[in-house]
C-alpha cells in the first residue's frame, strides 16, 4: 500500500508548453460559474477536454468529458432553484497550470441572507484548446457551518 504521505502521481506530470494567460484563466473560471448556474449541458461540456479528470481529495470524482457532464447533471436538482453565487480568481499560473481561489455563497431564497459559504482552492491543467484537462478541488465551509473545522478559540 502506498502511504498517504507519498506525493500523488499528478505532481510529477510535465508542464506542457501551453501558455494560459490570466485573462484566459479568468474567462474559464467565469464560464464554470455560468455553467453551474445554468446547468446547460453544452456549457458544461465546453469547459472540459475529452479526457478530462475531476479529482476530489483522495479520489477521482469523474473521468472523461461525458462522465463529468453526467456527474454535474446528477446534482442538478440540488442546485436549480437555489440562490447562490460564486467567484473564482487565478492566483498562480505556470504553463498549462492554474491555481485558483474563490468562494461560493448560498443565500436564503428571496433574500441576501447568507445560509452557508465555502472557501475553495482549485488546481487546473488546460489543453491547447483552452479546455480543462485536469481539475482538483478542495473546499471548506464557514466555521459556523462546520464547527469541527473552526480555529480553536484562545
Amino acid at each position: 500500500m502506498v502511504s498517504f504521505l507519498h506525493q500523488p502521481e499528478w505532481h510529477d506530470t510535465p508542464i506542457l508548453p501551453v501558455s494560459i494567460t490570466r485573462v484566459t484563466a479568468q474567462k474559464w473560471l467565469d464560464a464554470y460559474v455560468a455553467a453551474w448556474k445554468s446547468y446547460d449541458e453544452r456549457q458544461i461540456s465546453d469547459l472540459w477536454s475529452e479526457t478530462a479528470e475531476w479529482h476530489y481529495p483522495f479520489q477521482m470524482r469523474a473521468s472523461g468529458r461525458e462522465e463529468i457532464v453526467a456527474e454535474w447533471m446528477s446534482e442538478r436538482d440540488a442546485f436549480v432553484g437555489e440562490s447562490f453565487d460564486a467567484k473564482y480568481y487565478p492566483v498562480a499560473i505556470e504553463g498549462d497550470r492554474v491555481v485558483a481561489h474563490g468562494r461560493t455563497v448560498f443565500y436564503q431564497p428571496g433574500s441576501d441572507r447568507v445560509v452557508t459559504a465555502y472557501d475553495n482552492m482549485w488546481f487546473l491543467r488546460f489543453d491547447d484548446s483552452g479546455r480543462c484537462s485536469e481539475f482538483h478541488e478542495w473546499y471548506a465551509g464557514r466555521p459556523e457551518d462546520e464547527p469541527d473545522r473552526a480555529v480553536p478559540e484562545r
